[in-house]
């Protein structure tokens, strides 16, 4: 398994600003966040982790009212599993 860094990391738009990506150095997508229903502004996120952190082999997801809490879900759940301060 790589060694994933967060000051490498970045979030990147995807396309008109209704999906970004948590990309790492390398390329590699480890979190996406989406609009999924924009009357009422709701985001979904997914974080792409290894099967040993997977429940039932399905990744952790959800969602929220915000995009701000989607993504710091996103880095919380990174920083506790594979990403490294």
């Amino acid at each position: 398994m790589a060694v994933h860094y967060f000051d490498e990391c970045q979030w990147v738009d995807m396309g008109y600003e209704t999906i970004y990506q948590f990309i790492d150095s390398e390329g590699q997508s480890l979190a996406e966040v989406a609009l999924k229903d924009s009357d009422a502004q709701l985001w979904k996120f997914q974080v792409m982790v290894p099967e040993r952190y997977r429940l039932n082999d399905v990744n952790p997801g959800g969602v929220v009212a915000t995009q701000t809490a989607a993504r710091k879900i996103c880095e919380l759940i990174l920083v506790s599993t594979i990403v490294n301060r």
